[in-house]
């Protein structure tokens, strides 16, 4: 008897064999790759908007990154953003001329912060810090004046899109996709071939859509009272219908490419975990290559990022070239199977 259950509970069973063999090995190397080299990244990350060779000193208290708005703080994961003038170094030489004239002027340095995050806290005040020693290291005085400024970055706003398309990808892969295999299995498809109803999928792709708008519905609402996210934005709801019809058409497909239940509970396991981790739906991946060449070919990444920009966090700036191209191509093979 504990052969035949070892058997049927695992050598026959495509989903044990995932969860237990093959889930624990893709997420360790996915993490791996994203946070391996923490000793690496304890230095403080800054966004730097603007050039300058003053900032060189800095290099071996901070990892430095070169951004173009105040609004890249939660895509870069950045710690503290400093702000340059035009032309720095050019107004700083001229400063420094005329350090001792009533000519002078100093120059002025934003630096901001999150106030209720700790580490860009203490980045900040070791940015300060720092930027004080540079006088002792040019053996005169900096005409540099630091100016500090909180920056309200709501992470709510931020996770907002994310688990909007989690709850797109829920219901397509943990639901629409694996209930058609069951029915398939089951033989209810193959009876209701032979009666006068015979549009299934057309129905059972609605009640999906449903339950795609009411799990975003009850969500979204929950995040309006609790952490007042502004839930109102024609565009925020126009990238939840397009990315239901994206998730649905894929789903679709691989419902008629595999009929085991079996392989399609792997295959969405396998797709959620991807398009979720690599999509950059809880942070940033754009430091590990193999893995954000991944994430600008598949459509999750582009979603959230499309409802992200309601709220002033884009990274890319065409969010619907890349999901309509899974669209159609999910529909024409479909059509073909």
């Amino acid at each position: 008897m504990f052969k035949a259950l070892l058997k049927i509970e695992f050598l026959r069973s495509k989903e044990a064999t995932f969860w237990f063999v093959l889930f624990p090995i893709l997420l360790t190397l996915l993490l791996t790759s994203i946070f391996g080299n923490l000793e690496k990244r304890i230095r403080f990350k800054i966004g730097v908007i603007g050039n300058s060779s003053v900032l060189d000193v800095f290099k071996d208290y901070f990892n430095i990154v070169k951004i173009e708005k105040i609004e890249q703080f939660i895509e870069k994961n950045l710690d503290i953003v400093v702000v340059l003038e035009e032309n720095f170094d050019q107004k700083f030489q001229k400063a420094l001329f005329l350090s001792k004239t009533k000519l002078f002027e100093p120059l002025e340095v934003d630096v901001y912060y999150i106030p209720g995050k700790l580490d860009s806290k203490i980045a900040k005040d070791v940015f300060i810090s720092a930027f004080s020693k540079v006088n002792y290291l040019m053996g005169r005085d900096i005409p540099i004046k630091i100016i500090e400024k909180n920056k309200n970055i709501r992470y709510q706003e931020f996770l907002y899109g994310a688990i909007l398309v989690m709850n797109i990808m829920s219901v397509v892969f943990f639901g629409y996709l694996t209930n058609i295999s069951f029915y398939e299995r089951r033989g209810v498809l193959k009876r209701l071939s032979v009666t006068p109803y015979n549009r299934f999928y057309l129905t059972f792709t609605m009640v999906a859509f449903l339950q795609i708008l009411l799990s975003c519905v009850i969500f979204s609402i929950f995040d309006y009272f609790v952490y007042g996210v502004n839930i109102f934005n024609y565009n925020v709801w126009f990238y939840v219908l397009f990315g239901s019809m994206v998730f649905l058409s894929f789903g679709y497909m691989l419902s008629k490419m595999f009929k085991n239940p079996e392989t399609t509970i792997v295959l969405g396991n396998i797709f959620f975990q991807v398009f979720m981790f690599v999509g950059g739906f809880y942070f940033n991946v754009d430091n590990v290559k193999f893995i954000s060449t991944i994430s600008k070919i598949i459509p999750s990444t582009y979603l959230v990022d499309g409802i992200r920009a309601s709220y002033g966090y884009s990274i890319y700036n065409n969010h619907i070239f890349v999901p309509l191209a899974w669209f159609v191509l999910s529909v024409v093979i479909s059509l073909v199977l």
